[in-house]
């Protein structure tokens, strides 16, 4: 699924206009008209009659005055809030106000919320996806008394007060059950908080032709089911596990035993059929009670620590040259000497790697090291350590993911850049993918660990970066919503999410189309 920002949708609009030859008028009519359906199909349910419609001066006040007038004319009882002055109101919106008042549908203008809002229904056409800056008043007053209602708010493109692409918001804005929007999801519905107050998305065509957003760069996409059961590597009935793939996971070290059982275990639940374990022989005792499935290379401790040494490295690049796929990182420690054995192994590896956790921690501290990789490779930072590895302030990069991963994707040659957080933010080239699943009880110790595993044992199986990213990061993300309605985003820890992972699979195989 295509989303898009701001610009891009106007610049698309524009082009549907002038090339293709459709009136603005028209896209305006089938947009408002396109919210009354879905404002209809709704109020059904709850058989409700009385729609109120809150109308800025812009063309998302225009929609909202279409919208109004087809919803009388399916017989509802519509009254229409116009937050300004009908006389400042300009184009297609001035038109649309015109006709509204032509049927007889009152319009109000107001400077302060109404004192009583007596409705089964709110239209919120304030402002649209444009909206940038602080929300100042009356738009605060009037947004803020809305909220506090209890009737349910259809948003026309975008909740109000939402930046249509960032998703935050101007210090308050409206909280929609629904949300109308047209042609394709904004970047606003999916970063939060935007994605929370967008509530149930509907996506109204409108005519704008599908062949123009072709033409667009960068593209960003949202994966759905379907594209995720497209994916997932094929199986046979009469393989062996060779054929399943062969992954080497390098993790682990005194107190983090536990990042490294949940990358390797997760490895096998993506289907990888042969999973080596290389962790410091000092923690062995552990893990072989733990991760029973994987098989174990014990490596050789720092003297009087439990962490992998530069002694370790033979090991480690014989291992190298019988599996399909490295993960390297997940709690492997920061001891100098570790850290130049990651160094060593991103210079040897030739296979498909996987860079978390600890190793890019080694790898933050020297720049160039990114061009001398040479294998094809994909990283896994969460805000903090890809701050560090571009050396930007940490806050800067949490508030800005996706400027800050647009910016420094190319600092990685032809990697995948994996950045996590929620939507986790998956860019090669000029592909970005924003998962679409996961929810807020995935921020817990291990979680990564998991993801790790997964998308390096998809890795293992074949699949290219991009899309061993793509669908580890999805597979995660629904194990960690499966686990969630089980458990609760509050309960839920990191064994939870890879508990789930079958489940996850059950979901989209069942859509895998049989050949």
């Amino acid at each position: 699924m295509n989303i898009v920002t701001n610009s891009i949708m106007k610049a698309l609009d524009r082009k549907t206009i002038d090339e293709i030859g459709i009136p603005g008028q028209q896209l305006m009519e089938k947009a408002g008209e396109g919210v009354a359906d879905v404002a209809d199909t709704l109020l059904k349910d709850t058989g409700g009659k009385k729609v109120a419609v809150f109308c800025g001066k812009g063309n998302n006040g225009g929609d909202g005055f279409v919208a109004a007038r087809h919803l009388a004319g399916k017989g509802y009882s519509v009254e229409v809030f116009l937050v300004g002055a009908k006389d400042e109101l300009k184009g297609d919106a001035r038109l649309n106000l015109k006709r509204a008042v032509e049927l007889g549908i009152p319009v109000y203008e107001i400077n302060e919320s109404p004192a009583n809002l007596d409705f089964e229904m709110i239209i919120d056409a304030i402002f649209g996806t444009g909206f940038r800056g602080k929300i100042g008043e009356p738009y605060r007053e009037i947004i803020d008394a809305i909220n506090k209602t209890n009737i349910p708010v259809v948003s026309v493109d975008i909740p109000s007060g939402i930046d249509g692409d960032t998703g935050q918001d101007g210090g308050t804005s409206i909280y929609a059950d629904a949300t109308v929007t047209f042609a394709y999801p904004k970047l606003g519905h999916i970063f939060h908080p935007g994605r929370g107050r967008t509530g149930e998305l509907y996506i109204v065509d409108i005519g704008v032709p599908s062949e123009l957003i072709e033409e667009v760069s960068p593209r960003f996409f949202a994966d759905e089911l379907e594209d995720i059961a497209r994916l997932l590597p094929r199986r046979f009935p009469d393989m062996h596990k060779g054929d399943a793939g062969k992954a080497l996971v390098v993790a682990g070290s005194k107190g983090m035993t536990g990042a490294a059982y949940l990358s390797a275990i997760s490895c096998l639940r993506s289907g990888a059929g042969l999973v080596y374990l290389a962790v410091p022989e000092g923690v062995a005792p552990v893990l072989e009670m733990k991760a029973t499935e994987a098989v174990k290379l014990y490596l050789p401790n720092i003297k009087n620590r439990f962490a992998i040494s530069l002694r370790s490295l033979g090991v480690i690049y014989e291992y190298l040259s019988s599996v399909d796929a490295l993960i390297i990182g997940p709690g492997l420690g920061r001891h100098y000497e570790t850290r130049e054995a990651v160094l060593r192994i991103a210079q040897k590896t030739t296979i498909p790697t996987l860079f978390d956790a600890d190793a890019l921690f080694a790898l933050a501290k020297d720049r160039e090291i990114w061009k001398k990789v040479k294998a094809p490779y994909i990283i896994t930072p969460h805000s903090g350590e890809f701050a560090r590895i571009i050396d930007a302030p940490v806050k800067e990069v949490s508030t800005n993911r996706l400027k800050f991963a647009l910016e420094y994707k190319d600092m990685f040659v032809d990697a995948v850049l994996l950045l996590k957080g929620n939507p986790t933010i998956i860019a090669q080239g000029d592909k970005i993918y924003l998962n679409p699943t996961g929810n807020d009880g995935m921020a817990t110790a291990g979680s990564g660990d998991v993801l790790s595993g997964l998308i390096g044992g998809f890795l293992a199986q074949g699949c290219s970066p991009l899309d061993a990213a793509r669908l580890g990061a999805y597979i995660h993300g629904l194990a960690g919503d499966i686990a969630a309605e089980r458990l609760t985003t509050r309960a839920m820890i990191a064994g939870d999410i890879m508990l789930a992972i079958p489940d996850a699979f059950a979901e989209v195989e069942n859509l895998t189309p049989e050949e």
